[in-house]
C-alpha cells in the first residue's frame, strides 16, 4: 500500500488510553432495561393478510430471551389490509401476541399505511380504519394531542432513564383518497413532541414510527404498487426536534428491509429547509427494521456506500431488533429470521473517526489524514475479546498488528474489553482512491473475525489535488 503508516505499539495504547471518552454533559444513568423492534409482518394478499408463521416464530425467540423484554414495539403495517370485508384484521393480529404479552411484556404500536386501507386500496386512507385501530390498541397510552390518543402517545422506563415516543404520519381527519405514502408530520404532533421532550429528565431518548427519514432503495420490485419514499420537509423539522435534544434512536419500518445508520453531519438534511438547516451534531441511528413478513425489498440500494449504512436484504429473511439500555450504553442487537444473531451494534462501544468526522471524508492526496479509534465497552467491560483495526483499499484488505498495518485480515490483539481514549492508528497520507477503516472487536475470542460483532467504519475519499491535476494537463 503506497502511503505512510504509523506503527502502532498496542500495549502501550493500552498503557496510555485509558481516559474517559468527552461526552457533553448528560444526566446521571443507573438503569437496565430491554425492548424489541419490529415491523412490517403483513402477508400478500387478501386471502393471506398476517404473515402468522414468521410472527410466532419471531414471538417464540423472544420468548427465550434472557432477560425478558419489558416490552415490545410495532412499528406498522400489521396485515395487508385494515379492513378487509368489513372485518378489521387488528384484534386478529394482536392476539397473536398473546404469549408475550400474558407474560407480561407489554405491546406498543405505531401505525402504518395498510392499516388505514380496506380490500380496495384505490379507496385510500379512510377515517373509520383509523377509529377502529384506537379502539383496539387501547393499552398504548393516551396522553397524545386531542384526536391523537392511542395513535401518537409517550411513555418513560420504570427508572426515568428513557423516553419513548410514538408518532403518526398519516393521521386522519377525514377519509384520504390521494395519501402521500412517506407521510407528514403535521404541527400538532411536532409541538406535543418538543413540550414532552422539554418536560423530561431521560437521559435516553427514542421515537418509533413508521416511515424512515433517510431511505435506502429506490421501487421495491417485490410490490411496485408503493413508490419509492420522498419524506416532505415536516420530517427534517422532526430530525431537528431528536439532533436539537440528542435522541439516541429513530425506528421505523416501511421499507422491506434492514438497515441502520448513525447519522452524523456528514449526512446533509434531505430536504432541507429556508434559511438552511444547519448540519446535524448528535448522532441520532435510523435503524430501519423493516421487515417480520412483509416480503423482502430486493431493490438495489440509491445510498453512496450500502456497507455504511449496514443493509441487508436477503430474500425470505425476516429481522427483530433486541435493545438493551445498560447505563449509558445503548445495544441494538438484530436477529435475522431463524439464523441467530445477525449484527449487533452499540452506540458508543466502538468508533472510528478520520479527521474528526465519524461517517465519512474527502480529501486531497496531499491532505494529512488521522484515523483514531476508541472503545467504550460499559458492561462489556472485563470480557475478553478480539480486536481489529482493519481498512479496505483500492489493493485490498489491511489490518493494524502490533508490527504495524500488513495486507490481509489479520487480529490486532486478544484482550480483556477496557475503556479507552481516542487513539491514532493511521497518521500520513493516502494515493487516490476509496477507503473504508474499520474499528471492531468480537466477543468470540478465536482469532477469527466472526459474529457478535461491534464494529463502526469510516470512509475516506481521495481524489487529486487540484495543483498536482494541473501539473498533468500541462
Amino acid at each position: 500500500m503506497i502511503c505512510k503508516f504509523k506503527r502502532i505499539f498496542l500495549l502501550l495504547c493500552l498503557a496510555t488510553a485509558i481516559v474517559s471518552v468527552v461526552f457533553s454533559p448528560v444526566p446521571a444513568f443507573s438503569e437496565t432495561l430491554r425492548f424489541i423492534f419490529l415491523a412490517d409482518s403483513r402477508g400478500g394478499s387478501l386471502t393471506d393478510p398476517i404473515n402468522t408463521p414468521v410472527l410466532n416464530a419471531i414471538i417464540s425467540q423472544i420468548k427465550v430471551l434472557s432477560p425478558q423484554p419489558a416490552f415490545v414495539v410495532f412499528g406498522g403495517d400489521m396485515a395487508y389490509r385494515g379492513c378487509i370485508d368489513k372485518v378489521y384484521t387488528f384484534q386478529s393480529w394482536k392476539d397473536i401476541f398473546t404469549p408475550l404479552t400474558s407474560a407480561g411484556i407489554a405491546l406498543y404500536t405505531a401505525i402504518g399505511n395498510h392499516e388505514l386501507y380496506n380490500q380496495h386500496s384505490s379507496n385510500g386512507f379512510l377515517l373509520a380504519n383509523q377509529q377502529q385501530y384506537q379502539n383496539v390498541f387501547t393499552e398504548n397510552p393516551g396522553n397524545g394531542p386531542p384526536g391523537y390518543e392511542h395513535l401518537v402517545y409517550s411513555f418513560t422506563s420504570p427508572g426515568g432513564d428513557a423516553f419513548f415516543a410514538v408518532l403518526d404520519p398519516y393521521y386522519l381527519t377525514a377519509d384520504n383518497i390521494s395519501p402521500n405514502l412517506s407521510g407528514t408530520i403535521d404541527s400538532t404532533q411536532l409541538a406535543w413532541l418538543e413540550t414532552q421532550v422539554a418536560q423530561t429528565k431521560a437521559a435516553h431518548k427514542f421515537l418509533f414510527i413508521h416511515t424512515p427519514y433517510y431511505y435506502v432503495t429506490g421501487t421495491n420490485p417485490v410490490d411496485p404498487s408503493e413508490p419509492p419514499g420522498s419524506p416532505d420537509i415536516t420530517f427534517t423539522n422532526l430530525w431537528t426536534i431528536l439532533d436539537n435534544n440528542r435522541f439516541d434512536i429513530y425506528t421505523c419500518g416501511h421499507q422491506h428491509l434492514y438497515s441502520r445508520k448513525t447519522i452524523d453531519s456528514s449526512i446533509l438534511p434531505n430536504p432541507s429547509t429556508d434559511p438552511p438547516t444547519p448540519p446535524w451534531r448528535n448522532n441520532v441511528v435510523q435503524l430501519l427494521n423493516g421487515t417480520c413478513g412483509a416480503g423482502v425489498d430486493t431493490s438495489t440500494p440509491t445510498v453512496v456506500d450500502p456497507a455504511l449504512w449496514h443493509i441487508s436484504q436477503t430474500a425470505n429473511t425476516y429481522y427483530f431488533s433486541v435493545v438493551d439500555i445498560n447505563d449509558s450504553n445503548v445495544t441494538i442487537t438484530s436477529y435475522s429470521g431463524n439464523t441467530g444473531v445477525y449484527s449487533i451494534f452499540d452506540t458508543t462501544i466502538a468508533t472510528v473517526m478520520a479527521n474528526n468526522h465519524s461517517q465519512s471524508i474527502d480529501i486531497t492526496n496531499k491532505t494529512p489524514l488521522s484515523v483514531t479509534a476508541a472503545l467504550n465497552p460499559g458492561s462489556l467491560s472485563g470480557q475478553n475479546a478480539d480486536w481489529w483495526i482493519a481498512a479496505n483499499t483500492p489493493w485490498g484488505p489491511y489490518t493494524l498488528t502490533p508490527s504495524g498495518w500488513s495486507p490481509g485480515i489479520n487480529m490486532l490483539v486478544q484482550y480483556p474489553l477496557i475503556k479507552t481514549g481516542s487513539a491514532e492508528v493511521f497518521n500520513g497520507y493516502l494515493p487516490v482512491g476509496d477507503y473504508t477503516f474499520y474499528s471492531a472487536v468480537d466477543m468470540s475470542p478465536d482469532g477469527i473475525l466472526d459474529e457478535l460483532l461491534y464494529y463502526d467504519g469510516v470512509k475516506v475519499h481521495v481524489t487529486l489535488d487540484k495543483m498536482e491535476h494541473h501539473k498533468l494537463a500541462e
